[in-house]
Formats: structure tokens, sequence, C-alpha cells
């Protein structure tokens, strides 16, 4: 990257580098004269090295993403300096060593993330944000060495302005505190592919504008669907709540959630019939129910909605879902209809 860009310093605003993997070496220190920048985006990049103390003059810096590059080293006290940051977001990124108090104490920041940056140290930082970004929309860690805190604490329940929480691939266990129950603003909440176990609090039922709940791959038991939760929450669209020791039935009233899009239950203990109430989800497009014991005959009107597990695929720049299996989308369950067995 070379250093003849700072000689914009008197006119750039914005600087975004993208899917650049010819652009290599590291990032000059004459980045700290553009003063004026308020956006400093390196994604998909060959450039390697460590963060120059010099970022710390950009105090007019609002939005800081690095992603999908070769940096490493530890991160730099001086970004404690950009205190008008809003979103700081590092994914996919090398760095190690703690994260400093600095960082955690900038008070205007709304999106925090630490993703797939697994030789970070996270000891005290949950603790930190808690008591200094009041004003977080988005928190996310994924990858990351569960360092300090293994567990849910209770203290989350007082960052009341998250949007977006997401902890996942963290090797979280104990138990989802009541006090999530709290984040009422909550559109999205991602806990995948951790060790968390228990039940799910009842309180949970207070996040009224939750859109998206993705609770799979854990240890979690009860029965779900019966609980008063989830009727509470009528603006759900994506119910992940598969790969658990969940049981139970398809409850009635769930022909209530009006705004249900994608409902995945499979590898589960889930059991009885599917409830016709089904049928009721108009917006319905995805049910999957694999390796559960599920019983009885399908409801002719869910025959186009029952499929195999998806997952997101790039293809040319585009997304796609495919299925992650080839397996009829009734098997290791007792139903039968549509395209699985004959109902005798």
């Amino acid at each position: 990257m070379p250093s003849e860009i700072s000689l914009l310093h008197e006119s750039l605003e914005e600087l975004a580098i993208s899917w650049s993997y010819q652009l290599k070496g590291s990032i000059p220190t004459e980045v700290g004269l553009m003063t004026r920048l308020t956006l400093l985006w390196f994604t998909t990049t060959h450039l390697s090295g460590t963060l120059p103390t010099e970022l710390g003059p950009l105090r007019n810096l609002e939005r800081l993403w690095i992603s999908g590059s070769e940096f490493d080293g530890t991160l730099p006290t001086e970004l404690g300096n950009l205190n008008n940051l809003t979103e700081l977001v590092f994914d996919k990124a090398r760095f190690s060593g703690s994260i400093p108090r600095e960082i955690l104490g900038l008070s205007n920041l709304k999106t925090l993330g630490f993703l797939e940056c697994p030789l970070l140290d996270t000891a005290s930082f949950l603790s930190e944000v808690v008591e200094n970004l009041h004003n977080l929309e988005s928190l996310s860690l994924r990858y990351q060495k569960p360092v300090g805190f293994t567990s849910i604490p209770s203290e989350i329940g007082r960052l009341t302005n998250l949007v977006n929480l997401v902890f996942t691939d963290f090797q979280l266990n104990g138990t989802i505190p009541s006090e999530m129950g709290l984040l009422t603003k909550l559109n999205c909440l991602n806990l995948q592919r951790n060790s968390i176990t228990g039940t799910l609090p009842e309180e949970l039922s207070k996040m009224s504008q939750l859109k998206v709940l993705r609770i799979s791959s854990n240890q979690l038991e009860g029965r779900p669907l019966e609980q008063d939760v989830f009727p509470q929450l009528s603006q759900l669209q994506k119910l992940h709540i598969n790969d658990n020791l969940f049981s139970g039935s398809i409850a009635t009233g769930i022909g209530l959630w009006s705004s249900l899009k994608k409902l995945e239950l499979q590898n589960t203990k889930m059991s009885g019939s599917l409830s016709t109430e089904l049928l009721l989800l108009d917006k319905l497009t995805s049910l999957v129910m694999m390796n559960t014991s599920l019983s009885g005959s399908i409801p002719e009107g869910l025959c186009g909605v029952i499929v195999s597990p998806h997952e997101m695929k790039v293809f040319g720049g585009k997304h796609y879902a495919v299925p992650t299996t080839n397996l009829s989308v009734c098997y290791g369950t007792n139903l039968c209809g549509c395209s699985c067995a004959p109902c005798s």
C-alpha cells in the first residue's frame, strides 16, 4: 500500500479496499495524516503486519473494519483515541494478546465484533463492555478463545440497547440467564454451536421485537414449543432449535406465529404429530424435522415447505442455499405422506 495515499488527506473521507489480493505490504504510518477519514475499511486483501499506532490521530473516524487480511500482532491502545468510532469489527485476523481496555471504553460504539480472531484474549472483555458501552446495538463474538468468561453472565441484561447479539462457536457452557429477557430491543439472538445447557427461560418471551432465534447445536433440553415463550414472539421469522436435547410436541397455538418463515427441529427428541395449525403459517417456506420422533401423516399443504437442512454457499459472488444431505426429508422420523413413505 503506497504511502503516497496520504497526499489525499485534505479531501478523502472514506477509504475502503475490498477483494484486492494484489494489495500487499503493511498500512503506511502516513495514513495517520488522513485526519478527515470517517471510514477505514480493509477486507479480503493481502495486507499484513501490525496496525500502526498512527491510527490514533484519526479522531473523525466513525467506522473501522478489518476483515480477511493477514494482520497480526497486538491491537494498539491508540485505537482508544477514536472517540467518534461507532463501528469496530475485526474479522478473520491473527491479532493476539488482550483487547486493550482503551478500546472497550469507546462509549459511542454501536457495533462491536471480534469474529474468527482466535488468538485474541477475551479476559474481562464482557465486564468492560457492560460497564462502558451503553450505546451498543450489535455485539458479535465468533470462534474466539473463551478466556475470562465461559458462560453468559447475567450482566448481559444491562446492554438494553442491543439489537443483535451473536455468541457462536465460543465453547460457552452454563445456562441462558433469565436476565437475557431484559434485552427487549433484540432482533437477532444467535447462540449456535456452543455447549449451553438447561432450559429456555420464560423471560425470553419479553423479547417482543425478536425476529431471528438461533440456538442450535447446544445441549439445551425441555419442551420449548410447549412453553409460553414463543407465542409471545409475534415477529419471529426464523427459529432454529435443532441439534439439542429438546423434546415435547408442536403445541396447539403455533398457527398464531404469523411471521414464521423457517423452523428447524432436526436432530432433537421432538415427538407427536404435525399440527394442522402449521397450515395457517402462510409465510412458512422451510420446515426441517429429520431425525426426530415426529410421527403421523403430513398435512398435504405442507409438502412444499418440508426440506432438508440447508447451508449457504457462494458461487460467482452470489449466495445460494443448498441441501446438506441427499436423505429423505422424513429420514429418521415416523412421518408419512408427501414425498415420504405412503400412509397406510
